[in-house]
């Protein structure tokens, strides 16, 4: 049996998932941005070391022949957010401010 069949969502946020590419972020800066979006209520995860797959291959009977997408490069790290756009692209805008190293490749709505 997979991993996969025995997780659940324990309670509904009301919020919608987002995803996002961010490259140059240190732990430090990380950190600030989770902060900033805790005191707003908005949530974030570190997805870097998920590996995203098909249903068939999560259940344990992949297909020959498939691939699936690669986690992210060193230099860049996936994350997931928890928020609506304009409240996330608020927070993000100040967070950017005076850290012009980093970049923020996408922001993906995911559900």
């Amino acid at each position: 049996m997979s991993v996969f069949d025995e997780l659940g969502r324990l309670e509904e946020s009301g919020l919608p998932t987002w995803q996002a590419q961010i490259v140059g972020a240190t732990a430090e800066d990380v950190q600030a941005l989770s902060d900033l979006l805790g005191q707003r209520g908005l949530g974030l995860d570190d997805w870097s070391g998920i590996r995203l797959m098909c249903s068939k291959c999560s259940h344990g009977t992949p297909q020959d022949g498939h691939d699936h997408i690669p986690t992210t490069s060193e230099d860049a790290k996936r994350f997931g957010l928890a928020g609506h756009e304009s409240d996330l692209g608020a927070v993000i805008e100040a967070w950017l401010a005076g850290r012009h190293r980093i970049d923020v490749l996408n922001l993906d709505l995911l559900w």
